[in-house]
Protein backbone atom coordinates (compact mmCIF):
# COMPACT_ATOMS: atom_id res chain seq x y z
CA UNK A 1 0.00 0.00 0.00
CA UNK A 2 1.06 2.98 -1.00
CA UNK A 3 1.26 6.13 1.59
CA UNK A 4 1.70 9.45 0.98
CA UNK A 5 4.13 11.67 2.95
CA UNK A 6 1.37 14.91 4.40
CA UNK A 7 -0.74 11.80 5.67
CA UNK A 8 2.51 10.28 7.87
CA UNK A 9 3.65 14.01 9.11
CA UNK A 10 0.11 15.04 10.16
CA UNK A 11 -0.45 11.44 11.70
CA UNK A 12 2.79 11.78 13.50
CA UNK A 13 2.49 15.38 14.27
CA UNK A 14 -0.87 14.83 15.97
CA UNK A 15 -0.14 11.51 17.73
CA UNK A 16 2.96 13.07 18.88
CA UNK A 17 1.47 16.32 20.10
CA UNK A 18 -1.29 14.17 22.13
CA UNK A 19 1.54 12.30 24.07
CA UNK A 20 3.45 15.22 25.26
CA UNK A 21 0.48 16.95 25.96
CA UNK A 22 -0.75 13.53 27.89
CA UNK A 23 2.18 13.42 29.85
CA UNK A 24 2.17 17.26 30.60
CA UNK A 25 -1.53 17.05 32.03
CA UNK A 26 -1.14 14.30 34.27
CA UNK A 27 2.24 15.49 35.86
CA UNK A 28 0.22 18.78 35.83
CA UNK A 29 2.77 20.51 33.80
CA UNK A 30 2.78 23.74 32.30
CA UNK A 31 2.42 23.76 28.73
CA UNK A 32 5.23 25.50 27.24
CA UNK A 33 4.26 26.43 23.68
CA UNK A 34 7.42 26.61 21.84
CA UNK A 35 8.81 23.52 23.66
CA UNK A 36 5.75 21.85 23.04
CA UNK A 37 5.74 22.48 19.40
CA UNK A 38 9.06 21.24 19.04
CA UNK A 39 8.70 18.29 20.63
CA UNK A 40 5.45 17.50 18.36
CA UNK A 41 7.75 18.56 15.10
CA UNK A 42 11.16 16.80 16.07
CA UNK A 43 9.07 13.27 16.24
CA UNK A 44 6.72 14.13 12.89
CA UNK A 45 10.08 14.82 10.96
CA UNK A 46 11.76 11.83 12.24
CA UNK A 47 8.86 9.49 11.20
CA UNK A 48 9.02 10.73 8.12
CA UNK A 49 12.88 10.27 7.57
CA UNK A 50 12.79 7.11 9.10
CA UNK A 51 11.57 5.29 6.18
CA UNK A 52 14.44 5.73 4.00
CA UNK A 53 17.38 5.62 7.45
CA UNK A 54 19.91 2.81 6.73
CA UNK A 55 19.07 -0.07 9.66
CA UNK A 56 22.06 1.97 11.99
CA UNK A 57 20.31 4.71 12.05
CA UNK A 58 17.03 3.23 12.72
CA UNK A 59 17.90 1.60 15.80
CA UNK A 60 19.87 4.63 16.88
CA UNK A 61 15.83 7.06 16.16
CA UNK A 62 14.58 4.34 18.59
CA UNK A 63 16.52 4.36 21.50
CA UNK A 64 17.20 8.36 20.94
CA UNK A 65 13.86 9.96 20.07
CA UNK A 66 11.70 9.10 23.68
CA UNK A 67 14.67 10.76 25.79
CA UNK A 68 15.32 13.58 23.37
CA UNK A 69 11.51 14.44 22.87
CA UNK A 70 11.20 14.36 27.09
CA UNK A 71 14.15 16.87 27.51
CA UNK A 72 12.29 19.12 24.77
CA UNK A 73 8.99 19.43 25.98
CA UNK A 74 9.64 20.70 29.48
CA UNK A 75 11.73 21.58 32.17
CA UNK A 76 13.36 19.73 35.33
CA UNK A 77 14.62 20.16 38.53
CA UNK A 78 16.81 16.99 38.56
CA UNK A 79 17.62 13.93 36.51
CA UNK A 80 14.52 11.94 38.73
CA UNK A 81 11.90 14.58 37.52
CA UNK A 82 13.36 14.16 33.97
CA UNK A 83 13.04 10.37 34.36
CA UNK A 84 9.44 10.20 35.45
CA UNK A 85 8.26 11.92 32.51
CA UNK A 86 10.36 9.81 30.31
CA UNK A 87 8.75 6.48 31.49
CA UNK A 88 5.36 8.36 31.37
CA UNK A 89 6.30 9.39 27.83
CA UNK A 90 7.17 5.78 27.24
CA UNK A 91 4.34 3.68 28.42
CA UNK A 92 1.85 6.19 27.11
CA UNK A 93 3.53 5.51 23.73
CA UNK A 94 3.40 1.70 24.43
CA UNK A 95 0.23 2.10 25.37
CA UNK A 96 -1.17 4.17 22.24
CA UNK A 97 0.71 1.86 19.68
CA UNK A 98 -0.68 -1.09 20.84
CA UNK A 99 -4.53 0.40 20.63
CA UNK A 100 -3.92 1.38 17.22
CA UNK A 101 -2.13 -2.04 16.06
CA UNK A 102 -5.15 -3.94 17.70
CA UNK A 103 -7.15 -1.85 15.78
CA UNK A 104 -5.72 -1.85 12.49
CA UNK A 105 -5.42 -5.28 13.22
CA UNK A 106 -9.53 -5.55 14.06
CA UNK A 107 -10.23 -3.54 10.70
CA UNK A 108 -7.65 -5.15 8.69
CA UNK A 109 -6.15 -1.71 8.02
CA UNK A 110 -3.07 -0.46 8.93
CA UNK A 111 -4.34 2.91 10.22
CA UNK A 112 -1.12 4.80 10.25
CA UNK A 113 -1.32 4.82 6.42
CA UNK A 114 -4.98 6.70 6.71
CA UNK A 115 -5.69 10.15 7.68
CA UNK A 116 -8.06 9.12 10.32
CA UNK A 117 -5.15 8.62 12.78
CA UNK A 118 -4.44 12.29 13.23
CA UNK A 119 -7.71 13.34 13.23
CA UNK A 120 -8.80 11.13 16.17
CA UNK A 121 -5.44 12.36 18.00
CA UNK A 122 -6.34 15.81 17.29
CA UNK A 123 -9.80 14.93 18.66
CA UNK A 124 -8.45 13.42 22.13
CA UNK A 125 -6.11 16.21 22.35
CA UNK A 126 -8.67 19.17 22.33
CA UNK A 127 -10.72 16.89 24.70
CA UNK A 128 -7.95 17.01 27.04
CA UNK A 129 -7.05 20.86 26.31
CA UNK A 130 -10.84 21.33 27.15
CA UNK A 131 -10.32 19.55 30.30
CA UNK A 132 -7.63 21.26 31.31
CA UNK A 133 -9.41 24.19 30.91
CA UNK A 134 -12.18 23.13 32.93
CA UNK A 135 -10.14 22.17 35.61
CA UNK A 136 -8.15 25.78 35.70
CA UNK A 137 -12.02 27.76 35.70
CA UNK A 138 -13.46 25.73 38.93
CA UNK A 139 -9.91 26.14 40.34
CA UNK A 140 -9.99 29.78 40.01
CA UNK A 141 -13.18 29.94 41.26
CA UNK A 142 -12.68 27.86 44.46
CA UNK A 143 -10.08 30.34 45.55
CA UNK A 144 -11.09 33.90 46.88
CA UNK A 145 -9.41 36.93 47.72
CA UNK A 146 -9.72 38.73 51.27
CA UNK A 147 -8.19 41.48 53.33
CA UNK A 148 -4.47 40.32 55.62
CA UNK A 149 -3.43 42.55 58.20
CA UNK A 150 0.08 41.45 58.67
CA UNK A 151 2.33 42.80 61.89
CA UNK A 152 5.71 43.12 61.85
CA UNK A 153 8.53 44.77 64.28
CA UNK A 154 5.10 46.07 65.61
CA UNK A 155 3.70 47.94 62.27
CA UNK A 156 0.82 46.71 60.41
CA UNK A 157 0.33 46.40 56.69
CA UNK A 158 -2.62 45.64 55.06
CA UNK A 159 -2.79 43.92 51.44
CA UNK A 160 -5.07 41.70 49.11
CA UNK A 161 -4.83 38.04 50.14
CA UNK A 162 -5.36 34.84 47.83
CA UNK A 163 -7.13 32.35 50.40
CA UNK A 164 -5.45 29.40 48.35
CA UNK A 165 -6.87 25.77 49.54
CA UNK A 166 -3.42 24.37 47.73
CA UNK A 167 -0.98 26.29 49.90
CA UNK A 168 -0.38 23.70 52.97
CA UNK A 169 2.95 25.13 53.85
CA UNK A 170 4.56 24.96 57.40
CA UNK A 171 7.48 25.55 59.19
CA UNK A 172 9.28 22.05 60.18
CA UNK A 173 10.98 23.75 63.24
CA UNK A 174 7.65 25.95 64.69
CA UNK A 175 5.00 23.99 62.86
CA UNK A 176 3.84 27.53 62.35
CA UNK A 177 1.74 28.35 58.87
CA UNK A 178 3.97 30.06 56.21
CA UNK A 179 2.10 32.93 54.15
CA UNK A 180 4.12 33.37 50.74
CA UNK A 181 4.45 37.11 50.11
CA UNK A 182 5.27 39.52 47.20
CA UNK A 183 8.53 40.26 45.88
CA UNK A 184 6.64 44.20 45.97
CA UNK A 185 5.19 43.63 49.28
CA UNK A 186 8.52 42.41 50.60
CA UNK A 187 9.69 45.82 49.40
CA UNK A 188 7.16 47.80 52.06
CA UNK A 189 8.54 45.35 55.39
CA UNK A 190 12.20 46.85 56.65
CA UNK A 191 14.72 44.31 56.97
CA UNK A 192 13.03 42.31 54.62
CA UNK A 193 14.64 43.22 51.27
CA UNK A 194 18.01 44.84 50.83
CA UNK A 195 21.06 44.30 52.56
CA UNK A 196 19.24 44.17 55.73
CA UNK A 197 17.23 40.97 54.69
CA UNK A 198 20.05 38.15 55.30
CA UNK A 199 20.37 38.90 58.59
CA UNK A 200 16.09 38.65 59.04
CA UNK A 201 16.38 35.18 57.23
CA UNK A 202 15.27 32.31 59.99
CA UNK A 203 15.53 29.50 57.47
CA UNK A 204 14.00 28.23 54.06
CA UNK A 205 10.92 26.35 52.61
CA UNK A 206 10.71 24.02 50.09
CA UNK A 207 7.90 25.38 47.58
CA UNK A 208 6.69 22.46 44.75
CA UNK A 209 4.78 23.78 42.14
CA UNK A 210 3.51 22.65 38.60
CA UNK A 211 6.56 24.79 37.45
CA UNK A 212 8.95 22.94 39.69
CA UNK A 213 10.75 23.54 43.25
CA UNK A 214 11.69 26.75 44.53
CA UNK A 215 13.73 27.31 47.98
CA UNK A 216 12.23 30.40 49.85
CA UNK A 217 13.73 32.14 52.57
CA UNK A 218 11.98 32.60 55.79
CA UNK A 219 11.53 35.56 58.40
CA UNK A 220 9.39 36.12 61.16
CA UNK A 221 6.05 37.77 61.27
CA UNK A 222 4.50 39.07 64.36
CA UNK A 223 0.95 38.58 63.63
CA UNK A 224 -0.89 37.66 61.13
CA UNK A 225 -4.85 38.37 60.98
CA UNK A 226 -7.36 37.80 58.11
CA UNK A 227 -11.74 37.55 58.73
CA UNK A 228 -11.12 38.53 62.58
CA UNK A 229 -9.23 35.50 63.41
CA UNK A 230 -5.42 36.44 64.53
CA UNK A 231 -2.48 33.95 64.25
CA UNK A 232 1.45 33.71 64.46
CA UNK A 233 2.86 32.70 60.66
CA UNK A 234 6.41 32.51 58.79
CA UNK A 235 6.43 34.12 55.68
CA UNK A 236 8.10 32.88 52.68
CA UNK A 237 9.80 35.84 50.83
CA UNK A 238 9.15 34.92 46.58
CA UNK A 239 11.10 37.07 43.90
CA UNK A 240 8.19 37.42 42.10
CA UNK A 241 5.28 39.93 41.64
CA UNK A 242 1.70 38.38 42.07
CA UNK A 243 -1.69 39.41 39.97
CA UNK A 244 -4.28 40.77 41.57
CA UNK A 245 -2.96 40.02 44.97
CA UNK A 246 0.17 40.59 47.25
CA UNK A 247 -0.11 37.61 49.71
CA UNK A 248 -0.81 33.32 49.42
CA UNK A 249 -2.21 32.32 52.64
CA UNK A 250 -1.98 29.03 54.30
CA UNK A 251 -5.14 27.10 54.21
CA UNK A 252 -5.17 26.72 57.61
CA UNK A 253 -5.67 30.63 57.91
CA UNK A 254 -8.94 31.06 56.72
Amino acid sequence: MSVYVEVVLLNNLAVDALLVYAVLFLRRRKVRKLRFALAAAVGAAVAVGYAVMPDGGRIAVRALLAPGMTLIFDRYSGFKDYITSLALFAALTFALGGTVSGVSYLVGADLNGYLVLGLTAFGALALLVALRCVIAVRAKRARRICAARVTVHGRELTAEALCDSGNTLTDCVSGLPVIIVSEHFAGLVDGWHGEERAANIEGFVELVTVSGRASLPLVGVDTVKVNGRECRAYAALSDKNFEGYEIILQNTMF
